[in-house]
């Protein structure tokens, strides 16, 4: 869908500011190096767009390098037309102009994700996709910078013409190292089922592959000339569908499978554990309780001193009475004996310990980047023993980062307030900090 929409804004560019942009190159160069450079800083900086609409289609179109792609489509496709056709007429004219501007937006796409990429290398990760992926990424940008250079029109002059053509047809291999860029990380996530990417392959397919048969078949017609074009479009039908129809069945294949549900997901969940430690509202709890007892130790003791000594000093006034006294007494002091007896404190049972969460499992999900993020908390005696999260849809490379970043801050804090995003990473960062949050709002006390 993104795809579409960049290739429509693209076509209606070079199709109806085609004068402008022939005219004044250098405003439609300047206009999408800003658009790239805000793109960039938007994606990077660590400032939340609540909007998924922005997102997905207003940043994403630059920083997925959808709009570049889109600018490229134009331009190899004006080499595979037919010499003499309307659409021709008006691109060839502005082909380097248009390459230039694909070339400044791709930036956009390059620096972007070419960080995390250098931060991957960085960390060590050795995934076959990954080294894939990254090799493909540095023969484009290294094949993609001298022909953007040479396409300026003073450098252009400055070259012989057989050489600059010689080495412009390195345009060939760069436009198939799209194609399968876009493979190698698109045919995973449609076998997996993510929303949408079957559709972008399709979609893909038909431009690159559409484009490598027409002009596989317009090299042929100029050179051999046939005086009936049915065998040769016969075959051109024939080689463009096949392809599209392989990457459609390579990525269809595991497609229906994969769309498990969520508790089916969960099993493949990281999982951190923790080892369980007594909080600080246990430790309140016990001192409390040891106070308490000693309290009621001392003032029982307290109690039986005061009264032991008022027996002492009776006893001497009662030597002085009377015999009819000391009856009295005795039989006052006997009398006395329960109310003693009254005096003594029981010791106060030992209070239960009181916690803040109640011990159990608790699932809670929130919106990531580009779906939803759930997080499973184990709790124990107001600690967190272990921690479980997934994502739906977010690339994984982000938010492997997010969780090694979150989950570890609210594991120790057993709360998921005042924790730190990660950087590069804040709508995963976010979403796991939300989903922990409402699964400890359920086991709230």
């Amino acid at each position: 869908m993104l795809f579409l929409i960049a290739i429509s804004i693209a076509v209606l560019i070079a199709f109806c500011l085609d004068k402008p942009l022939k005219k004044c190159p250098a405003a439609f160069y300047i206009t999408a190096a800003v658009l790239t450079v805000a793109s960039i800083m938007a994606t990077k900086s660590d400032m939340t767009i609540s909007s998924r609409f922005v997102r997905d289609y207003v940043l994403g179109i630059f920083s997925r390098g959808a709009l570049g792609t889109a600018f490229w489509a134009v331009v190899m496709w004006a080499g595979a037309l037919p010499n003499g056709s309307a659409p021709i007429k008006k691109l060839m004219p502005i082909r380097g102009e248009l390459s230039i501007t694909a070339a400044i937006l791709t930036f956009s796409h390059i620096i972007t994700y070419g960080m995390t990429y250098i931060t991957n290398l960085i960390k060590g990760r050795t995934g076959s996709d990954f080294v894939i992926t990254s090799i493909v990424c540095l023969a484009m940008v290294l094949i993609m910078t001298p022909l953007t250079v040479m396409s300026f029109k003073k450098i252009r002059k400055k070259m012989n013409a057989k050489t600059w053509k010689k080495i412009q047809r390195l345009a060939y291999i760069f436009y198939a190292l799209i194609y399968v860029h876009i493979l190698v990380l698109f045919v995973p996530k449609a076998q997996k089922g993510r929303e949408g990417y079957f559709l972008s392959i399709l979609v893909y397919s038909a431009v690159f592959v559409g484009y490598a048969v027409m002009r596989i078949r317009k090299y042929y017609i100029a050179s051999k000339k046939p005086e009936k074009k049915l065998v040769p479009n016969t075959v051109c039908v024939c080689a463009f569908a096949l392809p599209v129809a392989l990457a459609g069945a390579v990525s269809r294949g595991t497609a229906s499978q994969s769309a498990k549900p969520s508790g089916v997901v969960e099993e493949k969940a990281a999982t951190f554990t923790f080892s369980a430690e007594t909080t600080a509202v246990t430790e309140a709890a016990a001192t409390t309780a040891r106070d308490g007892k000693k309290s009621s130790e001392t003032t029982a003791v307290t109690t039986s001193e005061t009264t032991a000594t008022e027996a002492v000093t009776s006893n001497k006034k009662d030597e002085k009475k009377s015999s009819d006294d000391e009856e009295k007494q005795e039989e006052q002091e006997h009398n006395d004996e329960p109310e003693q007896e009254n005096h003594e404190d029981t010791p106060a049972a030992e209070p239960q310990p009181t916690y803040k969460y109640r011990s159990g499992e608790y699932e809670g999900e929130a919106e990531g980047y580009a779906g939803k993020v759930h997080v499973k908390l184990t709790i124990e005696n107001d600690a967190i023993t272990s921690i479980s999260a997934w994502a739906d849809d977010d690339d994984p490379e982000y938010f492997g980062d997010a969780m090694n970043t979150i989950i570890p801050q609210i594991g120790a804090k057993v709360s998921a307030d005042g924790i730190d995003a990660c950087s590069g990473a804040t709508y995963s960062s976010n979403g796991i900090i939300e989903a922990a949050r409402r699964a400890l709002e359920q086991a709230m006390n």
